[in-house]
């Protein structure tokens, strides 16, 4: 396996087009966008669902959000070990809808699903696309867990995939090993606008 990308979200119908679920939103969007040019070799684990591009395994955590770290032990058995590779994408509440923020490395920043992979793999030293999603949301009002959960509207959604397209082409730089290039050309824009 040359890299691993880990997509977060939340199994289930009932969670798909939900805030909290961009970054399997983002693996799906990326798998779309490739199939036509690419063998696609689909994969399930025992808490995982993933698919094989070219070597790089795309996994999604079939643990729920805040237990997301538990599938590495079992991917890191069926797929080998990767130290340096991996590149995690999630939703982030401090970012706009409409904003990506990519980064080397870097706390958790209250996110649960990243606190459980930093856990079991014992560093903040590995790559994040942050997907934002604030819109209209207001800190401190208590309502977090009920925002995060709340599915998209149909207007965001119809810009949900422009926004999903960019993180696609920033998951081909970092794949690349372009971060530099890729923290230049999309961090601090607004996709929508």
């Amino acid at each position: 396996m040359k890299n691993l990308v880990i997509g977060l979200g939340n199994p289930g119908p009932r969670y798909v087009y939900t805030k909290h679920n961009v970054g399997f939103l983002a693996l799906d969007r990326y798998e779309d966008i490739k199939k036509n040019n690419n063998d696609i070799k689909k994969v399930s684990g025992k808490n995982f669902e993933s698919y094989i591009i070219e070597n790089n395994v795309f996994v999604k955590p079939m643990t729920y959000m805040n237990l997301s770290g538990e599938i590495l032990p079992f991917v890191f058995k069926k797929f080998g070990y990767v130290e340096d590779n991996i590149l995690v994408i999630y939703d982030d509440i401090w970012l706009n809808f409409g904003e990506i923020r990519i980064r080397k490395n870097g706390s958790d920043g209250g996110h649960n699903g990243l606190k459980s992979i930093i856990s079991i793999l014992g560093t903040t030293e590995f790559p994040r696309i942050r997907i934002g999603i604030n819109k209209g949301y207001r800190h401190g009002s208590g309502e977090l867990a009920k925002y995060v959960l709340s599915p998209f509207t149909q207007e965001e959604i119809n810009s949900l995939f422009k926004i999903l397209d960019v993180v696609c082409e920033a998951i081909d730089y970092i794949l690349n090993g372009k971060i530099e290039e890729a923290m230049n050309r999309f961090n601090g824009k607004n996709i929508v606008d």
